[in-house]
């Protein structure tokens, strides 16, 4: 958490599930590339939901998709804001979005086959940082809503239905 620079109980989190098996969305077959418009759609709306919950807050960004993660991180308007509001120094109600090292993608505990307990450490840790945060909003299925009651359950959004 160190090198995220978030302290417990002052930062939030999301929580996005894109491969949630709804509108031609398939675990096994899914596709960042093919799904982005939606996708994209769905991380905006969970970065203004935890924004909204906890405002000027740090971020911290889980999926189920390393794209997913990339993406707000990388090509959002919340991630060329932010450098835009720190390189000119200004703009101080911009949302700071961190992320673990999302260069590998989280294994799914239900659908993963011959993985050992080690491969699933980062879904431990990504549930561990949401359930210190003050804030979570998440999406469908249960992963998002452990991670908000671990935090305590007090400031929840689902952003996602």
């Amino acid at each position: 958490m160190k090198s995220l620079e978030i302290v417990p109980h002052h930062y939030s989190s999301v929580h996005l599930r894109v491969k949630y098996p709804v509108r031609g969305i398939d675990e096994h077959t899914f596709s960042f590339q093919k799904h982005k418009k939606q996708i994209t759609q769905w991380a905006t709306n969970a970065v203004n939901c935890a924004a909204e919950l906890h405002p000027n807050s740090t971020i911290y960004v889980s999926s189920d998709s390393n794209d997913t993660v990339g993406y707000l991180l990388e090509e959002s308007h919340f991630a060329k804001h932010y450098i835009d509001a720190t390189k000119h120094k200004k703009h101080p109600l911009v949302v700071k979005l961190v992320a673990r090292d999302y260069s590998n993608e989280n294994h799914h505990v239900g659908f993963a086959q011959n993985v050992e307990a080690d491969g699933f450490m980062d879904v431990f840790v990504d549930i561990t940082i949401m359930g210190m945060g003050r804030c979570v909003a998440h999406g469908v299925g249960g992963y998002g809503r452990l991670g908000a009651a671990l935090s305590g359950g007090e400031c929840v959004a689902a952003h996602r239905g």
